[in-house]
């Protein structure tokens, strides 16, 4: 016979209906010896009628018992009886307290964490095709809902207000003054030059016959061509030739003047108010050009409708993309133990900690949500849970106490 869920209230209820007739036969059961036996001479009645009387106190005893924890039995209102509907309140506190106190303690989570290697399980997950698409799937759904939201009218207006307002609130010249130090500290200046310097060897040396024929064409007719190739030739060799020493020589003198340059500049903008005000115009220009928010919004909504595109094809290149990046990230996390290691250290340390500053929190979602609860259907809650073990109780209740009335039996024959 295929059952339904266990986990499922009606499938719970079924259950507790068809346990609880166990111990009620039991009842019956003795109920019937009783009376069977009551008055006979034979000496074997006298046992059964012991074993049976005593079996129904027990068996009522406990069905009262049991009974109580939920509702008044018979629905009288005996005192300390229904005590989950009527004091359901103070159970989910104490049990809050309980799980806060001695679960939820710090070295306790602590040790089982250290127990639990969490970064070789984060490793599998990621490796796994569950994981790999959950979070391919997490990425893609987090970029489809920001491209939506700054899709939005309401939305665009709110982050351009926002961005004018902390854009009013920076002084520029200064805010360049300092980022012209920032660069010329550990010289930085230096090897942005360099790259610079290089890149500039490069276009020159590439663009040889553009600047050939550009120099023959605004050159006067009577100056012969040869001559202008030589001189062109000369002076690319020269420039060429300066640009490699400043590119080898850190101690190049021009490279000395462009950090002298670097430094004035830098303490120009950050004092001279000729530089201020200049800073102050310009922000302006850029707060009140329409032009300009029109024309770096409609460069976002064409990168935003790509974007668009590619999610929502069956072939994504951003999906893709992910899945190969978390790949490689597992791949090499697997190899590398000391990464693991601190991974480890790190989650187990964090997760102490929220614990430790949040444990009463999160031990009173147990209390609030009882709280919540109405008491009647707080107690069918709880009947459902542990209804079916309190059964054994009234069962034990019915056997035990017909032994111990077999006990007393013999001990009055003594």
């Amino acid at each position: 016979m295929q059952t339904g869920d266990p986990y499922s209230e009606l499938e719970k209820e079924r259950r507790l209906r068809r346990m609880k007739r166990i111990p009620l036969m039991l009842l019956l059961l003795m109920v019937v010896l009783f009376a069977l036996t009551l008055h006979r001479p034979e000496s074997w009645a006298a046992w059964l009628h012991a074993f049976a009387e005593a079996g129904m106190v027990g068996a009522l005893a406990d069905w009262f018992a049991v009974v109580a924890l939920f509702r008044h039995p018979l629905g009288i209102p005996i005192p300390h009886t229904a005590i989950i509907p009527t004091r359901k309140d103070e159970l989910g506190e104490a049990m809050a307290r309980f799980i806060a106190e001695h679960f939820l303690e710090p070295e306790v989570v602590r040790r089982k964490l250290e127990g639990v290697d969490l970064s070789d399980h984060i490793v599998r997950w990621m490796k796994s095709d569950t994981g790999r698409e959950s979070l391919q799937d997490l990425a893609v759904s987090v970029l489809q809902w920001a491209l939506g939201a700054l899709s939005e009218e309401r939305i665009r207006k709110f982050l351009s207000r926002l961005g004018r307002r902390q854009l009013a609130k920076i002084s520029l010249a200064p805010f360049a003054g300092h980022t012209i130090d920032w660069l010329v500290r550990d010289g930085r200046h230096q090897d942005i030059l360099t790259q610079m310097l290089r890149y500039t060897i490069v276009v020159l040396n590439d663009n040889r016959d553009t600047i050939r024929e550009r120099v023959q064409n605004e050159s006067p007719w009577w100056i012969p061509g040869f001559i202008d190739d030589r001189i062109l030739r000369q002076m690319l060799e020269r420039i060429e030739s300066q640009l490699f020493e400043m590119t080898l020589d850190a101690e190049h003198p021009l490279r000395q003047r462009f950090e002298e340059w670097l430094e004035g500049l830098s303490h120009r903008l950050k004092t001279s108010p000729e530089h201020r005000a200049w800073g102050e115009e310009l922000k302006l220009q850029i707060l009140e050009n329409d032009s300009l928010q029109d024309y770096l919004y409609g460069l976002w909504r064409e990168l935003a409708e790509g974007l668009e595109k590619d999610l929502s094809g069956p072939d994504s290149r951003v999906r893709a993309g992910v899945g190969n990046w978390l790949e490689n990230v597992a791949a090499e996390l697997e190899q590398d133990e000391s990464v693991q290691a601190w991974i480890n250290d790190w989650l187990t340390g964090t997760l102490v900690v929220i614990v430790e500053k949040n444990r009463r929190q999160i031990s009173s979602l147990i209390s609030d949500t009882v709280g919540s609860w109405d008491g009647a259907d707080t107690s069918r809650r709880v009947e459902l849970a542990i209804g079916r073990d309190l059964q054994f109780i009234r069962i034990n209740g019915t056997l035990v106490g017909g032994l111990v009335g077999l006990v007393i039996h013999a001990l009055s024959l003594i």
